[in-house]
């Protein structure tokens, strides 16, 4: 894996296209979103044509939406996508209820796919597909959850209960006592399935077909607050100390990591 670049916090506010996403009220989605922003713009195209997978309600492709460029959106779970739609100001971004296999990906230059990974039983399948399927110049963007994480160790009961209707009630029983709120999707039934290290992302990219272009990481503990206590979860200061020291540490201790890759031997560096 190549060396983590640095990232700044992104605070509340502290963008423009904050205005029209949720995720401003997170900082573990905020700085995500920001990441991803920032990835977009080292692309290449001014105004590129991106696809987002698993758009959930739309708190991404909105967004990145309001910078320009031409986004297509895909999402199979249809409330979701439904509230998405009515969501959405702009004529440059379309949702669509519609496969990644009935999707032509090499239409696009940048594809996004971010915290999707680890709830789709056969990753390696849809890599795979991605690597053959788009334009040797084209980029995609992964962010992932570090899998050895705390918070991630502490999910997993919770992962199992979603695997059925009634497993999947009770954690939102649950969720609702602690003041955990999930601004992603309006899917309740979306287990983990993966839980990925660092070897072993950087281990799926190659085999798969993908060369790593830029790593970043965020958070060390701040995730297990926001993901068990939410509404608890207002300090911008903690916040703020707590992805700053994840920017000096080893990476495989962070809780989050984006990757920018490129299909192998696809165009230049």
């Amino acid at each position: 894996m190549i060396a983590p670049e640095t990232l700044e916090y992104l605070p509340t506010d502290g963008a423009d296209y904050l205005r029209h996403t949720d995720f401003n009220r997170s900082p573990t989605h905020r700085n995500r979103l920001g990441c991803l922003v920032k990835m977009v713009g080292r692309c290449g195209p001014a105004q590129p044509r991106i696809l987002e997978i698993g758009c959930g309600i739309g708190n991404i492709s909105i967004p990145l939406a309001s910078l320009g460029g031409t986004i297509t959106a895909i999402e199979p779970h249809e409330p979701s996508l439904q509230i998405a739609a009515s969501r959405n100001p702009f004529p440059n971004l379309t949702f669509k209820h519609q496969s990644l296999e009935e999707t032509e990906l090499g239409a696009f230059d940048i594809i996004i796919l971010t915290e999707v990974l680890e709830h789709v039983p056969d990753h390696k399948a849809m890599m795979k597909h991605l690597a053959r399927g788009m334009r040797p110049d084209a980029r995609l963007i992964v962010t992932l959850p570090n899998g050895r994480s705390l918070t991630e160790r502490l999910c997993r009961p919770s992962y199992a209960l979603k695997r059925t209707a009634a497993g999947t009630a009770l954690v939102r029983a649950i969720k609702k006592l602690l003041g955990a709120r999930d601004i992603t999707t309006a899917n309740a039934a979306t287990p983990h399935v993966h839980f990925f290290s660092l070897f072993e992302a950087d281990r799926l990219f190659t085999e798969c077909g993908f060369d790593v272009l830029i790593f970043q990481r965020y958070f060390r503990h701040w995730l297990l607050k926001e993901t068990f206590f939410t509404k608890y979860s207002h300090s911008e200061d903690a916040a703020r100390s707590d992805f700053v020291k994840s920017q000096h540490i080893r990476p495989e201790k962070c809780s989050l990591w984006a990757f920018l890759l490129k299909p192998s031997g696809g165009g230049p560096s």
